[in-house]
């Protein structure tokens, strides 16, 4: 399954955050837009930078009642010391087996040096579950247009 195009249905899942805390996306979904962004790996230098950015964003992004989540191969624990060491205050999620990644069709392909991890990609999904808006990255290396991001969720507030 291709990842999920604008006004196509997002797949829902569960995962674990990095406090262990579960988290379904169509629970977040009815709180609001939520915000999809899909990484390679904790540490990551352009994963840092993308993390921080983010985290610039987060009192735009609360303000439109819209919440932020982000998901990687790495672990619960990694996604712990990770936040720990930026700040983060959104909520990790790990998916070391990679079935959301593939669900999405994200993963990274086996002859890659970052195989087995997900590439850069942003979605945000509306209270119904709709997808509003979808970027993958051409490249890992890339990050998103984060005032495109801010502009597309602000919209959906109501």
């Amino acid at each position: 399954m291709p990842m999920p195009g604008v006004g196509e249905e997002a797949p829902d899942f569960e995962l674990p955050e990095s406090s262990e805390e579960t988290i379904r996306l169509s629970d977040e979904a009815r709180k609001g837009p939520v915000i999809v962004a899909f990484y390679p790996t904790d540490w990551g230098m352009i994963c840092t930078m993308e993390m921080k950015r983010f985290m610039k964003m987060v009192d735009d992004i609360e303000r439109a009642n819209a919440r932020l989540i982000a998901i990687s191969a790495n672990t619960t624990i990694s996604h712990r010391m990770w936040k720990m060491h930026l700040g983060i205050t959104f909520p990790l999620l790990s998916d070391p087996d990679g079935d959301v990644i593939r669900q999405y069709d994200l993963m990274i392909g086996e002859t890659d040096l970052l195989r087995g991890r997900s590439t850069r990609a942003v979605l945000i999904i509306d209270q119904q579950m709709k997808v509003r808006y979808s970027w993958k990255a051409p490249d890992p290396s890339r990050q998103p247009d984060y005032d495109e991001i801010l502009s597309v969720v602000k919209g959906l507030s109501p």
